[in-house]
């Protein structure tokens, strides 16, 4: 190579000098079209559009369900992440228009556009966090918008832990509740819910918590399972803030039940044997002069809402659809004639005022 070099010494230094040259232009146009300066003649001011907003990652629900006394705790898995959000102060995030712009129409009269807005995802799935002796489940959208959420106060069954019902407490919570669940496994007088309303209530006043201002405090409902169910229906007549209630698989006497005027949803099923329900579920359904419905879930055992909450989540969030939101679409489901009364899935619907 060296004795090429010097005997093509000309045609070396030519070949050298013209790979600067070219480097040295190659520079040049990615500084000019770094700079914008290659346009289109007919229009000197377009830019390329610049896009905006920021990007919100999604919660992934999580379940955690065993059986009311379970043999096998592990059946089914959380998916729901869990998170402390008690000292966490709310924040709104709402869309934003960027500025408006002027370019040159080729006529040369300028008008204005206006750019696309700047949005932020709103952020999906449940959070829930314990504090104290309260689970608090509630859509991760309520830490993006401003808005006040209904609230539903959750009561266990006899000796179960609240993580039991995960499963099912997800599912109200995705239908747009908060729903308080207090850790008591003697529930039956409900003085247990009446305390989650005074908890939530208090933290919709407390700057520093997620639910500062984003608590419905006139659209509260209550539900429960076992002696749970029971609470509600003991709570509902204690607290006029209770507009309406689900029990589910209830330990409630029709004496217990023969004074509540919040519309009630008792349901059951067929093959539970712990509260069965013609001692039990049927005469507290009898009982009630005002609003309420009555099915009974084929095959359904007592454990039914943990171990298989879908089967029974679908007409709960209904429910409180129906008589906290007041939607005409939700009520229509429980009516005669109506969805549940025509689900195969159910039998000895009963509906009254």
């Amino acid at each position: 190579m060296g004795e090429w070099i010097q005997e093509n010494k000309g045609k070396f230094i030519g070949i050298i000098a013209g790979v600067v040259v070219l480097a040295i232009a190659i520079a040049s146009v990615c500084a000019m079209a770094a700079k914008g300066m290659f346009v289109k003649k007919g229009n000197p001011s377009e830019k390329p559009a610049q896009s905006v907003g920021n990007s919100v990652d999604n919660e992934t629900p999580t379940e955690d369900n065993s059986a009311d006394l379970p043999s096998d705790p592990s059946e089914t898995e959380s998916q729901v992440e869990s998170s402390d959000a008690t000292n966490v102060t709310p924040s709104t995030v709402a869309p934003t228009s960027a500025p408006t712009t002027e370019k040159e129409t080729p006529s040369g009269t300028p008008s204005t556009t206006k750019a696309e807005p700047s949005t932020t995802p709103v952020p999906t799935g449940v959070k829930s966090f314990t504090d104290g002796n309260k689970k608090v489940y509630y859509p991760a959208a309520l830490e993006a918008v401003n808005k006040q959420y209904p609230v539903v106060v959750w009561a266990n069954g006899t000796g179960c832990a609240t993580s039991t019902y995960d499963g099912l407490l997800n599912k109200i919570a995705e239908g747009g509740y908060i729903v308080v669940a207090d850790s008591s496994v003697m529930t039956a007088d409900g003085t247990a819910q009446i305390n989650s309303i005074d908890y939530i209530i208090g933290k919709n006043g407390d700057s520093n918590s997620v639910f500062y201002g984003k608590v419905d405090s006139a659209r509260i409902g209550a539900t429960g399972h076992s002696q749970g169910g029971r609470s509600s229906v003991n709570a509902a007549q204690a607290d006029s803030r209770i507009k309406c209630i689900v029990s589910i698989a209830g330990a409630s006497s029709a004496d217990e039940a023969n004074g509540l005027k919040a519309p009630a949803l008792f349901l059951t099923g067929t093959a539970d044997m712990v509260v069965v329900s013609s001692q039990w579920c049927k005469p507290s359904y009898d009982a009630v002069k005002g609003r309420a419905v009555y099915a009974s879930l084929k095959g359904g055992v007592h454990t039914t809402c943990m171990t298989n909450p879908e089967k029974v989540s679908g007409y709960v969030v209904s429910w409180f659809d129906a008589y906290l939101k007041n939607d005409s679409t939700a009520q229509a489901k429980f009516q005669n004639g109506g969805a549940l009364s025509k689900d195969s899935a159910w039998q000895d619907f009963a509906s009254k005022n």
